[in-house]
C-alpha cells in the first residue's frame, strides 16, 4: 500500500505540472487601470479557481488585480477639455472660459490645480454668445489645494443641470494669490454590462431517436465549462414542450459501478417565450439535452447557445510594457491593496485582451528565457522519469502477488 499511496503522489504531482496555463495580455497605449475580460477558455482552464490567476511584467513582477463578476458597474473616465481663454486681472480675478458645445460637462467640472496652501472662492457663469452671462454659482469655495503625495490636487466643482454653451468661472484673487488651473476635465460614466457571452467551445450533436418521442442533444467540449444560461433559436411556429439536462454520473452498487443520468436542470419550451433560461452551478464539458416531444413532431431548432456571464480584470498597467497572464492551480487567493481603490469614481483608461493562450509547457514565447525546468525537455525527462517508475512499482508489486500466491 506504500507504494501505491507514493505512486499515486508522484502521478498527481506529474499531472498537476502540465496544467499551468499562460497567455500574453495586448499591449496598452495609455498608463491607467484597463479592464480584461477572462474569456470561457481562461476560466476553464482554471477550472472557475480564479484565485490562481496572476498578472507579470517582463521584469516577472506580479501586477495587482480587482475581479469584477456576475453584476453591471458603472466607473467613470476622465476626459480632459480645453481651455477656451484664460485671462488674469492683478489682484481681482482669474477667469477662465470652457467651451461646452457638446453638452458632455453639464453638472461637475473637475480641475488639476498646483499645490497651493491658499483656499480660493469662486462663481461661476453660463452664456451661450460670451456677451450675456447668467449666475450658476454665486460664491464658491476650493479648500484642501496641498497633497502631500503629489504636486497637483484634482478638485470638482457640482454645477445645476444647464444647457450653455460657454462656462465661464472667476476666481478672487484681491484677498489671496492667484492658484494654477493646470487642466480642466469632466468624468464620463462607462456603465460596464454584464451582458451573456456565448461559449464557442461546445460542439453539439443529435442523438439517434429513441422510443419514448424525445430529442435528444449532445453538447461535448474538450475541457468543463460554466455555463449561466442557454437559449434556443426555434422555428416551429406552436410549441409547447418540457426539456431537462442530464449529465453522467458513476455510482457504486456493492463491487460494481455503472454510469447513470441525472437531471440537473428542467424547464419548458414554449413558442410565445424568448426560451432563455438561467442554470445554475452546471460545469460540466459534457451533457445531454433532451426534449419531451410526446406524439408530435421534433421542434425545428436553429440554434442552442450556451450563455456566460463575464467576469472581468481590473489592473493597472503601462504602456510600452509587456505583461503575462499565468495560471498556477497551486496558488491561494491573492491579497492586494488595489480592490480598496475600485469605486464608481475610478478612472478606466480602457480594455485589453489575452491572446497566444495555452499549457505553459507549450508557450513558445515567453518575455524571459525559460529555466531549464520550465521546457518541454525536462518535461519529458519528468515524463519518461515517470514511466520508469511506474513500471519499477508495477513490476514489484506484481512480483509481490506471485509470491503470495506461491505461499
Amino acid at each position: 500500500m506504500k507504494k501505491i499511496s507514493l505512486l499515486f503522489a508522484f502521478f498527481t504531482a506529474l499531472v498537476g505540472f502540465s496544467q499551468d496555463f499562460t497567455g500574453r495580455i495586448s499591449p496598452v497605449s495609455k498608463e491607467g487601470l484597463h479592464r480584461l475580460l477572462l474569456g470561457p477558455e481562461i476560466r476553464s482552464a482554471a477550472q472557475e479557481a480564479l484565485h490562481t490567476i496572476r498578472i507579470v511584467d517582463s521584469q516577472n513582477v506580479e501586477v495587482p488585480y480587482v475581479l469584477i463578476s456576475n453584476t453591471d458597474k458603472r466607473f467613470s473616465t476622465f476626459q480632459p477639455v480645453s481651455i477656451f481663454s484664460k485671462k488674469m486681472v492683478k489682484d481681482s480675478i482669474t477667469s477662465i472660459v470652457i467651451k461646452n458645445t457638446a453638452g458632455i460637462f453639464q453638472e461637475r467640472i473637475a480641475l488639476q490645480i498646483a499645490n497651493t496652501n491658499s483656499s480660493k472662492n469662486y462663481t461661476v457663469y453660463g452664456s451661450n454668445d460670451q456677451r450675456t452671462w447668467y449666475g450658476l454659482i454665486t460664491e464658491g469655495q476650493l479648500t484642501g489645494l496641498n497633497s502631500q503625495n503629489s504636486t497637483t490636487v484634482e478638485k470638482s466643482i457640482d454645477l445645476p443641470l444647464h444647457s450653455y454653451q460657454f462656462i465661464k468661472i472667476n476666481f478672487k484673487d484681491h484677498q489671496t494669490l492667484p492658484i494654477n488651473i493646470l487642466n480642466v476635465g469632466v468624468y464620463k460614466s462607462s456603465f460596464f454590462i454584464s451582458k451573456p457571452i456565448e461559449i464557442s467551445a461546445f460542439k453539439q450533436e443529435v442523438l439517434p431517436k429513441t422510443k419514448n418521442k424525445s430529442t435528444r442533444i449532445k453538447f461535448r467540449a474538450p475541457t468543463a465549462h460554466k455555463v449561466n444560461q442557454i437559449s434556443f433559436d426555434i422555428r416551429t411556429q406552436f410549441f409547447s414542450r418540457n426539456a431537462r439536462l442530464l449529465v453522467q454520473r458513476t455510482r457504486k452498487i456493492k463491487k460494481r459501478e455503472e454510469v447513470i443520468e441525472v437531471e440537473v436542470a428542467q424547464f419548458q419550451l414554449h413558442s410565445e417565450n424568448d426560451n432563455t433560461f438561467v442554470l445554475y452551478n452546471l460545469n460540466e464539458k459534457e451533457f445531454v439535452l433532451e426534449i419531451d416531444n410526446q406524439d408530435n413532431p421534433p421542434l425545428q431548432i436553429e440554434r442552442v447557445r450556451l450563455l456566460q456571464k463575464p467576469i472581468y480584470l481590473i489592473a493597472q498597467l503601462q504602456p510600452q510594457q509587456n505583461y503575462q497572464l499565468h495560471i498556477d492551480p497551486t496558488l491561494s487567493k491573492p491579497s492586494y491593496d488595489l480592490e480598496n481603490f475600485i469605486s464608481s469614481n475610478t478612472k478606466v483608461i480602457g480594455d485589453s485582451t489575452v491572446d497566444r493562450f495555452s499549457k505553459s509547457s507549450t508557450e513558445s514565447e515567453a518575455l524571459q528565457p525559460l529555466a531549464f525546468w520550465q521546457t518541454p525537455l525536462f518535461m519529458w525527462i519528468c515524463i519518461a522519469f515517470g514511466v520508469i517508475f511506474i513500471g519499477y512499482f508495477a513490476f514489484g508489486l506484481l512480483k509481490e502477488m506471485n509470491n503470495e500466491d506461491a505461499a
